[in-house]
Formats: structure tokens, C-alpha cells, sequence
């Protein structure tokens, strides 16, 4: 029973990694005009309410400086773009160590190394595959926004499973969690 347990686990861990792979490679193998959110950010909001909600800064990024009050719908998308780059690669290295954890369960520390290693390589395939794709350019830096949403969600399955692994513990000694 524990064993098509495990099975069933690793399966599913499987299929999410593969499903997340496969739509990381899909959208970057998008045009910037098929991922760009310029259009709907212009019919939902205002050019003079989009200012007034955004602070008065100035990103540069590369060689382009985005000034918050002066393209405010460029400054959205740059930040709504760079936070789908956290997102992406927080859930990516999430889904592989889990699905690699549920392969060797004893094998925590191998894990993480795995998972950081693959989550800086991937995202290195992913730009370069991006230097194919129309109004595109691969980014190193990108590769690092990557790498760091890559940690992010290692950390939060370690954070989460170490307080599993208390909660199981200080169940079986009968206190449960502790209560205010």
C-alpha cells in the first residue's frame, strides 16, 4: 500500500514538473506582442489614475530607464513581467524538488543541490531560447531573477515541510501545536 503510494506521488509530482516545463518553453517561445499586457493595462485604467496610484520612481533595467510617472503603462508591465519571472521559477523549482524529494525521500541535502542546479540551468535554456523568438532578447540578468525566484520556492517547500514534519511530531507526543 505505502509503496503505490510513493508511486502515485512521484507520478503526480512528475506530471506537474513536465506541465510546468512545457508552459515555461511555450511562453517563451511567444512574441513580446503575444505576451504583452499593454493593451488590456490601457482599456482598464486611466493614463492620469495609473500615475496618481504609482510612486514617483525610475527603474533602469539594462539600457532602458522606466520612469514610473512618465510611461506608467511600461513601468506596470516591466514589474508585472519581472514578478511573473519570480513566480514561474519559485513554482518550477518547487514542483522539481518535490517531485525529485518523492524520488529519494532521504535524500534532502541532494534535493536542494539538484533543484538549485537544474533551477539556473533551466532558466539559461529558457533565454537562450528566447534569442529565437520575434522582439525577444535572452538576458543574463533574467537568468539571475530566475535563479533567485528558484529559491524562493525552495525555501517556502522546506519552510512548509519542516512544519509538517513538527506538526506530525508533536502530534505523536500528544501536545499538537502550540495555542495562544
Amino acid at each position: 500500500m505505502k509503496q503505490s503510494v510513493v508511486r502515485l506521488s512521484t507520478l503526480i509530482w512528475g506530471i506537474l514538473l513536465a506541465a510546468w516545463l512545457i508552459l515555461i518553453f511555450a511562453l517563451s517561445s511567444q512574441s513580446y506582442e503575444q505576451q504583452t499586457i499593454l493593451p488590456l493595462l490601457i482599456t482598464r485604467i486611466g493614463y492620469h489614475d495609473l500615475v496618481r496610484l504609482l510612486p514617483d520612481i525610475t527603474i533602469t533595467y539594462r539600457w532602458t530607464t522606466i520612469h514610473a510617472h512618465t510611461s506608467p503603462y511600461l513601468f506596470v508591465e516591466f514589474l508585472f513581467r519581472k514578478g511573473a519571472h519570480l513566480f514561474v521559477y519559485a513554482t518550477f523549482a518547487g514542483l522539481l524538488f518535490m517531485f525529485i524529494r518523492s524520488l529519494f525521500p532521504r535524500r534532502v541535502l541532494a534535493a536542494v543541490f539538484v533543484t538549485l542546479l537544474v533551477a539556473t540551468a533551466v532558466p539559461a535554456l529558457d533565454e537562450w531560447n528566447q534569442l529565437s523568438s520575434a522582439n525577444r532578447t535572452g538576458n543574463a540578468t533574467d537568468v539571475v531573477l530566475d535563479f533567485a525566484g528558484g529559491c524562493v520556492g525552495l525555501l517556502v517547500c522546506l519552510v512548509v515541510l519542516g512544519l509538517m514534519r513538527l506538526w506530525k511530531t508533536r502530534g505523536r507526543k500528544g501536545g499538537g501545536l502550540p495555542s495562544e
